[in-house]
């Protein structure tokens, strides 16, 4: 089949798919522009839309045909350079066989999937200073739950049974008996004979003992035995003097 053939018959079908006068307009038996909109039955709001002009080469299919973007709506230059690509892609895919309507449905998919209504310069400077106040909020979030656990913790760390836990007697009674042991260890040695202080008689006085719990018949004292750690020669330089 002739190129010329076949070009004629690719016509005749995209004139019975897209509404002539109105999607489809022919400009001649080799030129032809098609509008394309996300939604063309009116099912929802289009936002974006874009005319593609076709011209065909005399050796099309088997080579791709000139095109170009016209009436483009609603798609700035990046997206619009992702649409030109998924053209090329299209195009590239489909040599040697009729491919406008395989074209302008790429372009129809892309169109859907980036519908988007267009903001005015205001409405990106809101929106951008929501989405930052919300990155705010992720991240004051984020440090509450990073400090939960710890706190969660803590207050639920379990205690030790109250029947386990140390008294004042039981410290008292542990202490006498450590103290004893220092004795016998010769750590500590009583000394009945040193100057005792106001604070020394008073807490072994009778009147004493009783407010703290001491033995009245007990008044031995516990003294720190420095011949144990090689400083009697200093005590007895200070007697001396």
């Amino acid at each position: 089949m002739a190129h010329e053939e076949e070009q004629a018959l690719e016509i005749e079908a995209l004139q019975s798919i897209f509404e002539e006068g109105k999607e489809f307009t022919s400009i001649s038996n080799k030129e032809f522009t098609i509008k394309l909109l996300p939604f063309p039955g009116g099912e929802e709001e289009n936002h974006v839309q874009v005319t593609l002009h076709v011209t065909y080469t005399d050796a099309y299919p088997d080579e791709a045909p000139a095109w170009a973007l016209e009436d483009v709506g609603g798609l700035g230059d990046e997206k619009l350079e992702l649409l030109r690509q998924r053209i090329e892609e299209s195009i590239e895919s489909s040599l040697g066989m009729a491919m406008i309507y395989s074209v302008a449905e790429a372009c129809q998919d892309f169109l859907k999937e980036n519908n988007q209504k267009e903001l005015s310069m205001h409405e990106q400077m809101m929106l951008g200073q929501a989405e930052e106040e919300g990155d705010a909020e992720e991240e004051d979030e984020d440090d509450e739950e990073e400090e939960e656990p710890e706190w969660k913790g803590l207050q639920e760390k379990n205690l030790c049974p109250e029947s386990e836990r140390i008294t004042p007697d039981a410290f008292a009674a542990w202490k006498a008996k450590f103290d004893a042991e220092m004795i016998e260890m010769g750590v500590l040695k009583r000394d009945e004979n040193r100057s005792r202080t106001g604070k020394m008689i008073f807490s072994q006085s009778p009147e004493a003992g009783k407010d703290n719990g001491y033995n009245e018949s007990k008044s031995e004292l516990l003294v720190y035995d420095a011949a144990l750690f090689g400083e009697d020669d200093d005590l007895e330089e200070l007697d001396d003097d």
